[in-house]
């Protein structure tokens, strides 16, 4: 498997393209001013959801292409 595999760019995309994707709604309509919703952006989705998908992706892809290969 070459180094890094397609799963870790997809999580990179996926987590620096959700920050990217805050950031810009941040600058340019003031989400950050709606009550209560930078909880659910930030702590939730961006310390929570988004780090526990990436961590089942990085552990549940290489298991199935290690059981393709004939491993253990």
């Amino acid at each position: 498997m070459p180094w890094p595999p397609k799963v870790f760019w997809v999580g990179a995309i996926l987590y620096y393209g959700f920050t990217a994707l805050c950031w810009i709604a941040e600058a340019t309509s003031g989400i950050n001013h709606v009550v209560g919703l930078p909880f659910w952006y930030a702590a939730f989705l961006g310390s929570f959801v988004i780090p526990l998908v990436m961590s089942i992706l990085y552990f549940y892809f290489p298991e199935k292409a290690e059981e393709a290969r004939g491993g253990a």
